[in-house]
């Protein structure tokens, strides 16, 4: 059986059961008081790294942009800064209404509403562009949120989807995360590893267990998916002055404990019909 083939019996499947949208909201939910801090605009150079990448790859403004999955409105900001007219949506109400307190101090109007990632309240055809940071690893059926993105976008329309490899256990990556938890160990006199088992503790007593792109190679994985969905020129960029901007403010100990990078998957969309 071809990918196309696995892919459209999968997106035939009923889509995932309320009560499990219901844990993943919550757990989101319960995510939203600190998320802003840890993962928001924290300093200039930062910003304009991101701005930078944002106006390369969202194209002249204005366009229609649906940024899906918002979380706190990171990219969806970004984007009405640069001038273009964005809706942003996410299944946890918490994090939308951290997005909202944030626009309203950065003096930017946009529309902020709730919805799932899989199966969009959005017409067809509607938007130019449509992106996602740090999305697909969350969702039961990535395979279906993807075609549902393509359903909204205009024939010709561009997807970028923001990702890292953030599960990835390469052994340069272990190496950098033995040595920035053993530096932490002996200077902070704690224990990160006991850390790290809690947070993994939380991720399986709040999310699905069986996530399917919570784990390794999502760099090679979601390009394939991206295409079997029924995008064309798909691309994969690497985002070194994001991840040099992410990191300037951290030290040397903290780079080491996440040395994991950013990478974007940019697309166009091809007219709506049976992905090839």
């Amino acid at each position: 059986m071809t990918m196309s083939t696995q892919l459209e019996t999968q997106r035939e499947a009923p889509p995932a059961e309320p009560d499990l949208k219901e844990k993943i909201a919550d757990y989101w939910n319960w995510r939203s008081g600190d998320f802003e801090r840890r993962q928001g605009v924290r300093n200039q150079v930062q910003k304009r790294a991101w701005l930078a990448f944002l106006g390369t790859v969202a194209g002249d403004p204005p366009r229609t942009v649906l940024d899906v999955g918002t979380g706190t409105g990171f990219l969806a900001l970004l984007l009405a800064e640069l001038g273009h007219r964005c809706k942003a949506l996410d299944l946890s109400p918490a994090m939308l209404e951290q997005a909202r307190q944030t626009a309203r101090q950065r003096g930017l109007e946009l529309c902020f509403d709730v919805g799932d990632a899989e199966s969009l309240p959005e017409a067809d055809a509607a938007y130019d562009v449509v992106i996602s940071r740090n999305v697909l690893w969350t969702l039961p059926d990535p395979e279906r949120a993807l075609c549902d993105w393509r359903r909204v976008l205009k024939p010709g329309g561009r997807l970028v989807i923001v990702d890292g490899d953030w599960f990835d256990k390469r052994l340069s990556y272990r190496l950098q995360r033995f040595a920035g938890n053993l530096w932490l160990a002996l200077t902070r006199f704690t224990n990160p590893w006991a850390a790290e088992r809690r947070l993994r503790r939380d991720y399986a007593s709040r999310l699905p267990p069986d996530l399917p792109m919570m784990r390794p190679g999502n760099r090679e994985k979601m390009p394939k998916l991206v295409a079997a969905c029924g995008f064309a020129d798909v691309r994969t960029l690497p985002m070194r002055e994001v991840d040099a901007a992410e990191k300037a403010d951290k030290t040397l100990m903290q780079r080491l404990i996440f040395p994991h990078r950013f990478f974007a998957v940019v697309a166009t969309a091809k007219p709506s019909g049976r992905a090839a």
